[in-house]
């Protein structure tokens, strides 16, 4: 057994929901340094939560996947929103189809359940709930955007991921359907003026 499985059998054996020293966690032969690095790689695994400087405090196990096809998306402008506690699996796309369409300014992509074509984008697990709590507040979900579980392929085979999506929008007249949202600078700014036409009239 590794000094990691060793010390995270020891958290395992303590209180929950009370605040803990890290030297509760200590096994022999593991450095107090050692102890301490392994304590914030499960912090950022969601196992423990450290609350203050060389105390922690036990989680629930947490993991949900969500499937993401715009902004999210690694290289594209909220992709920073994912940056902890959040572990890409790869490309996915959807097995059944959507509608996929942009705002009025060409800014993000928006699903709605009328059935087009599959969606690509990616799949990301979640370790933490603050974090997909944090996404709802991003997403406006669910007053704007509602957080469902859908079916999506990837190489890790077919999984069953939340994604956000607009039940209640229709298809504008004005696009088809997307298959994959791509960063297209001058794209937004071919959408922005055929928005500012249609307002000036």
């Amino acid at each position: 057994m590794s000094y990691i499985e060793k010390i995270e059998r020891k958290i395992k054996s303590l209180h929950s929901d009370t605040t803990i020293p890290f030297t509760d966690a200590k096994v022999d032969g593991v450095s107090t340094d050692t102890l301490r690095k392994v304590l914030h790689r499960l912090h950022d695994k969601g196992s423990i939560s450290i609350v203050k400087r060389g105390c922690f405090k036990k989680e629930e196990p947490y993991a949900e996947l969500l499937f993401v096809y715009g902004s999210l998306k690694k290289g594209f402008d909220n992709h920073n929103l994912l940056s902890q506690y959040a572990k890409r699996l790869g490309k996915a796309r959807t097995i059944k189809k959507f509608g996929m369409f942009e705002d009025s300014f060409g800014n993000y992509p928006y699903l709605i359940p009328t059935p087009h074509t599959r969606i690509h984008g990616e799949l990301y697990q979640i370790t933490r709930k603050e974090l997909m709590d944090k996404l709802d507040i991003f997403e406006g979900s669910p007053e704007y955007y509602e957080r469902k579980k859908i079916e999506v392929k990837s190489h890790h085979g077919v999984k069953r991921a939340f994604v956000y999506i607009q039940p209640h929008t229709t298809a504008p007249e004005d696009q088809e359907s997307l298959k994959e949202w791509k960063d297209d600078t001058q794209h937004k700014v071919k959408r922005l003026d055929a928005y500012l036409e249609r307002m000036v009239g």
